[in-house]
C-alpha cells in the first residue's frame, strides 16, 4: 500500500525537477565525504541540478558525497533517492550554464595523461617575401589575360 510519502516517488520523475535530465551514460568518479578516495561510477542522466548514478558501492539517502563529472569538475551533492544500484543525487550548487553540453562532449583530455603542452593545430603562413612573390605572379597574370584578350579583339 503506497504512502503519501512513497506516492510522491511515483509521480512522473520530469514533474519533479526543474529541467529534463539529458542521457549521459558516462563513466565518473564518487568520493564520500568522510573517505579520501574516489570510486568509479556511471552517470547515467543529468541535468543542472542533479543526476543519477549507477554504484557498486551503497548510498544512504541525505549521504553528502562529492561527483566528478567529465568536462564539469567534482560537484558536492546529496543522495536524494536510492534504488538497487541507481542513486538520485541533488547538487548542492546547479551546474553552471552549458555544463551539461561540456559533460556530453567525447573531446575530454584528463590532465594526468597530457605529456607537452596542448598547441593549436599549426596553420601555414606565407612569409613577406613568398607573399610578395605571390601577389606579383598573380598580377603579371591578371594583366596578360587582359593583354591577351585586347589583342584578339583588335585582330
Amino acid at each position: 500500500m503506497a504512502t503519501a510519502h512513497n506516492a510522491a516517488f511515483l509521480v512522473d520523475s520530469a514533474e519533479r525537477r526543474s529541467d529534463s535530465r539529458v542521457a549521459l551514460a558516462r563513466t565518473g568518479t564518487l568520493r564520500l565525504h568522510d573517505e579520501a578516495m574516489s570510486r568509479q561510477v556511471r552517470i547515467a542522466d543529468l541535468n543542472r541540478d542533479g543526476c543519477r548514478i549507477q554504484s557498486a558501492v551503497p548510498l544512504l539517502l541525505n549521504q553528502q558525497v562529492a561527483i566528478g563529472i567529465p568536462g564539469v569538475g567534482v560537484r558536492d551533492a546529496q543522495i536524494t533517492w536510492a534504488g538497487d544500484r541507481d542513486y538520485g543525487c541533488k547538487f548542492d550548487r546547479p551546474l553552471p550554464p552549458g555544463s551539461v553540453t561540456a559533460a556530453m562532449t567525447d573531446n575530454v583530455i584528463g590532465l594526468g595523461t597530457v605529456t607537452g603542452a596542448i598547441r593549436a593545430p599549426a596553420t601555414f603562413k606565407w612569409q613577406f617575401r613568398g607573399r610578395l612573390l605571390l601577389l606579383g605572379v598573380l598580377s603579371l597574370a591578371g594583366w596578360t589575360a587582359i593583354t591577351l584578350v585586347v589583342e584578339h579583339l583588335l585582330v
